[in-house]
């Protein structure tokens, strides 16, 4: 949770000082994932190309501790996945709703 709120904080530091920075919600990308990767592109002031929403069909090497998912399409499987342990997280919450990163979870 600290080092969680602490990412947070700078983010909104440096998107307060930069206009180079975009942050992306993950539940926004799967609701919407051809709108959110469209602006994604434009932000990064490339061209739109349909490939773009076939990633997980290029067969390039990946060599990161993501390489299984890269190869998958977007999928919502994450999405809330981390209910299951709320009952766990009373401590994180507490700091994560102090420290201003989140409002009280129910």
């Amino acid at each position: 949770a600290k080092f969680y709120s602490r990412f947070y904080k700078l983010m909104q530091h440096f998107s307060k000082l930069h206009s180079n920075i975009k942050l992306v919600k993950y539940e926004e990308l799967i609701a919407g994932p051809e709108q959110k990767i469209k602006e994604l592109v434009s932000y990064c002031d490339l061209d739109w190309q349909p490939q773009c929403l076939d990633f997980h069909l290029n067969t390039a090497p990946v060599s990161t501790a993501s390489k299984m998912q890269v190869r998958q399409p977007l999928n919502n499987k994450a999405i809330g996945r981390w209910k299951k342990f709320k009952p766990y997280t009373n401590e994180a919450q507490t700091h994560l709703v102090n420290e201003g990163v989140i409002g009280l979870i129910k």
